[in-house]
């Protein structure tokens, strides 16, 4: 198996899935009437968790079905990642900077600016989870919080596909399948041993 690390490849799904298009929009439709107070979705910050499952989802979809074909190209999928995500995170940064210029005061505009480097940068989950829960007070006034979703996803965009390559290349297709379903098993363990002890 030669899994080529430099040339492109199209690597998009058979077919799109309208049912997997459709929970990912009432996943994100559930975080919005969260956040907007909307009764009955107190607990609409779950679509988070579900958008991530979607994302995983289909992210190894994509990884499995180029090594499969020998096609899967590292280049490829990061670029193709970003282009989905940075051009639009660019320009909010920019939007809040100018915004920030004009309303915030000069304290209030470093830690703006300090956030959107984090942002830019993809560790803003980092960031803000040593500094203060989701949930806290203190986090209501940071204009840039929600980034750390995207911060997340992109670790994972990038610890995937290199993890994937290097079980595939050692142990074959039996070997990811087998890492992905241990991964997933305590990744759930841990969020069951987590959330009541660290919540928010």
């Amino acid at each position: 198996m030669v899994i080529n690390l430099s040339r492109p490849a199209s690597l998009t799904p058979k077919a799109f899935r309208h049912d997997v298009n459709g929970l990912r929009a009432w996943s994100v439709l559930a975080v919005v009437f969260y956040h907007f107070g909307i009764p009955g979705f107190g607990g609409g910050f779950a679509g988070v968790d579900v958008f991530f499952v979607i994302s995983g989802f289909l992210m190894t979809a994509i990884i499995i079905n180029g090594l499969e074909l020998g096609k899967f190209s590292l280049w490829a999928f990061y670029l193709a990642r970003a282009r989905r995500i940075i051009p639009a995170l660019i320009v909010l940064c920019v939007v809040l900077l100018i915004i920030g210029w004009l309303w915030l005061p000069t304290a209030d505009y470093r830690v703006l600016a300090a956030n959107a480097v984090t942002a830019l940068t993809f560790v803003s989950n980092l960031k803000f989870w040593r500094e203060a829960g989701y949930f806290d007070i203190a986090s209501h006034e940071n204009w840039l919080l929600h980034t750390w979703s995207l911060s997340l996803e992109w670790q994972f965009y990038i610890l995937l596909p290199l993890g994937c390559i290097l079980i595939w290349r050692w142990f074959g297709r039996r070997g990811v399948k087998f890492a992905l379903i241990a991964a997933g098993v305590l990744s759930l363990a841990l969020s069951f041993y987590a959330s009541p002890r660290l919540p928010g």
